[in-house]
């Protein structure tokens, strides 16, 4: 992997809380390596809009200690300067959902080129990969950044 910097979209939070134990094993795993390797995992604020809503209460503890009190993640505000940069790249790579477009202008603008995502709606720019959630894409992330 030639950058440090890895962003996650809100459904790998969610896979790794609310999934099943062979999805959320690895991904817990890389979340352990970014407790030790802080600001390489990163997402934005709008994740905790995504993951929050149907939570249960013991989920919604894990996710606001994950997200926010562990400060395990870079976790990224939505500025104006951010929904601006969404509209116009919304606009050029013809992205229909405004969720989706801040998740990928956040990846951008905080250097992630890589994205880890279920989503295959997400129209990253060149020179950018996604990777999917699961053991495999989750094992070669790990082996890459330690």
């Amino acid at each position: 992997m030639t950058d440090s910097r890895v962003y996650l979209d809100a459904n790998v939070f969610i896979y790794a809380i609310e999934g099943s134990p062979e999805v959320a094993g690895p991904l817990q795993r890389l979340f352990e390596l970014f407790r030790t390797k802080r600001g390489v995992g990163v997402t934005s604020e709008l994740t905790l809009a995504e993951v929050l809503p149907r939570a249960t209460t013991v989920q919604r503890r894990l996710y606001l200690d994950l997200l926010i009190w562990s400060r395990t993640f870079d976790l990224q505000p939505i500025s104006r300067e951010v929904l601006v940069e969404t509209a116009d790249y919304r606009r050029n790579a013809q992205m229909p959902k405004l969720p989706d477009a801040i998740h990928v202008v956040t990846a951008i603008r905080t250097g992630c080129r890589t994205v880890i995502s279920a989503d295959s709606r997400l129209k990253l720019p060149e020179g950018f990969r996604s990777l999917l959630p699961d053991p495999a894409s989750v094992f070669r992330i790990v082996q890459d950044l330690s």
